[in-house]
């Protein structure tokens, strides 16, 4: 059973509010890594009067920290947004920018691969590549 944003954010102690409400429900529904940008475009239209750049950030900042969702970096510069916490990495089509989640046990275990002398905290992997609309 998948939680609601409201359970999420209460489960996690992130005080409610109507934009953390429906920016937090939008990055649940979605698995395109957004910007900033990307999700003020995406839900402006539910919070016209309420929402301003600055909100968006300072909300996605808030929810990153609270641990509700995580930033994703795959571009200098550029940061973008994921509702799954869980680990796992991402492949990044260099045609089209389209990031997708590669589930953890996908890749052998690094951490046991590195041996003792690390000690390895969590890690994520990001491949680039073409992605072959052809594959299952």
């Amino acid at each position: 059973m998948s939680l609601t944003a409201k359970e999420l954010l209460t489960i996690k102690g992130v005080k409610l509010t109507s934009q953390r409400l429906v920016i937090t429900d939008y990055l649940m529904q979605t698995h395109d890594h957004p910007t900033a940008d990307e999700v003020l475009a995406a839900v402006a239209e539910k919070l016209p009067m309420a929402l301003s750049r600055a909100t968006v950030y300072n909300t996605l900042n808030a929810l990153v920290e609270a641990g509700v969702i995580r930033e994703v970096l795959t571009e200098p510069g550029r940061t973008r947004y994921d509702a799954n916490t869980s680990e796992h990495h991402h492949f990044v089509d260099i045609n089209s920018g389209k990031i997708i989640d590669i589930p953890q046990e996908m890749l052998p275990n690094i951490e046991k691969a590195l041996g003792e002398k690390y000690k390895v905290r969590s890690y994520t992997v990001t491949f680039y590549g073409d992605l072959n609309d052809e594959s299952p």
